[in-house]
């Protein structure tokens, strides 16, 4: 008997990331295992528009297939006042909350399609909290429903209805176990397990043949700090960039290192238009795959500005490469990988963030321990074996003795 699951997730396009690229991944090494694994999302693919772009009707796309259903018509006339109020910290009525979500990101197909063939899935898996597509969805068959919250310290983590949509479902999956804690403090005891996503270990091979980076106004030679993921204030890149300046102007070992920022999103979005103006801050596009490892590879460090991450795909994809990670020490799950894996340092202040960038440039040594720690903690704790094995025993957990996992397999 092969296992069958269904993840829902609100858009599936090459460029996703976080949540979405999570559950594609797990998919993928469920399919792998033996499983059967169904992708249900929407249309969308854009996620700050969310207009329906893709063709409706089920697909098969790196190794998984799945169904696009539309996304509902919204009323953004009543959604975006009450995300500005949510967002600025101002309490929202249930009635609100409730509001808030039905003029977010839901699909009527979709939860019919949950209605009527939903208990066809031995488990549904629901990521991430923030839409609704996992808080409605998750409400029709409660007990195979497991939510992958991909929980931030933000306002919307601690508004009641979310609560009430973990403890109504069969169970949670966190990423980290940091995760796991914030949502108990917010939330309280919650069925759940840690599970988080693997990551196949990177061949000598195809490390060695990985050349310095030579595009955008980065050459082989030069010395870099990385940042790699969206270009948002939500992401913390314009504090990054701050921190950056005032070290280059106060630092007497800077010299001649740079900052990259690689990823999605507009730089006008940063607020920093004549930063651009310097040559000392690389402002790269998406990249390839290799030029993405090649980016890593080559970094001094690096750099993960946020304080809302659940668990951080990036900070893996570097340490797998022997790169240092540099943190913030508000984000309790960055800073608990750093603690854990031995695999970087973190930073509160400037002062803190200029002392860490000054060793890591002039103490090599021990820039190769910490990625050398940062890879082991992958290779131990991140391998998918390991991953598969967390990600059985906690639907065995949250399911008891319903599930047949191990005979099932």
């Amino acid at each position: 008997m092969r296992l069958s699951f269904a993840f829902v997730i609100p858009r599936y396009v090459r460029s996703m990331g976080g949540a979405e690229a999570l559950c594609a991944a797990l998919g993928r090494a469920l399919v792998a295992d033996g499983c059967q694994v169904t992708i249900l999302t929407t249309c969308a693919a854009d996620n700050r528009t969310w207009n329906n772009e893709m063709p409706a009707g089920p697909f098969f796309e790196d190794g998984l297939n799945g169904i696009r259903f539309p996304v509902d018509e919204r009323d953004l006339d009543k959604w975006i006042p009450l995300q500005i109020r949510l967002s600025e910290g101002h309490p929202l009525t249930i009635d609100e909350q409730l509001d808030w979500l039905a003029h977010s990101v839901n699909s009527r197909g979709l939860i019919a399609y949950l209605n009527e063939l939903g208990r066809g899935f031995d488990a549904i898996f629901f990521a991430p909290y923030l839409f609704g597509t996992t808080f409605w969805g998750s409400q029709v068959i409660p007990d195979r429903s497991i939510i992958i919250p991909c929980l931030h310290d933000e306002p919307a983590g601690y508004l009641p209805v979310f609560g009430a949509m973990l403890r109504g479902a069969r169970g949670v999956i966190f990423n980290a176990h940091a995760e796991g804690e914030l949502a108990q403090r917010l939330h309280g005891a919650l069925p759940s397990g840690v599970v988080g996503m693997g990551f196949e270990p990177i061949s000598e091979e195809l490390e060695t043949k990985l050349e310095p980076p030579n595009m955008a106004g980065l050459r082989p030679n030069d010395k870099y700090l990385l940042y790699l993921g969206r270009k948002e204030t939500g992401k913390n890149v314009h504090l990054l960039i701050d921190l950056f300046c005032g070290w280059k102007s106060s630092s007497a070992v800077a010299g001649e290192t740079k900052l990259v920022i690689c990823g999605g999103g507009s730089f006008s979005d940063l607020h920093r238009p004549h930063v651009l103006e310097r040559d000392d801050v690389v402002d790269i596009a998406h990249v390839s795959e290799c030029d993405k490892m090649r980016l890593l590879k080559y970094a001094r460090a690096l750099v993960q500005p946020s304080t809302n991450e659940s668990f951080s795909i990036v900070m893996m994809e570097g340490w797998r490469l022997g790169v240092p990670s540099v943190v913030h020490g508000l984000c309790p799950v960055t800073r608990d990988h750093v603690l854990r894996s031995g695999g970087g340092l973190y930073f509160s202040t400037a002062d803190d963030f200029f002392a860490v960038i000054d060793r890591l440039i002039t103490d090599e040594p021990l820039s190769r321990a910490l990625g050398d720690s940062g890879r082991a903690y992958v290779d131990s704790e991140y391998s998918w074996g390991a991953v598969i094995r967390r990600f059985y025993d906690t639907v065995e957990l949250l399911f008891g003795r319903e599930a047949t996992l191990r005979e099932g397999r």
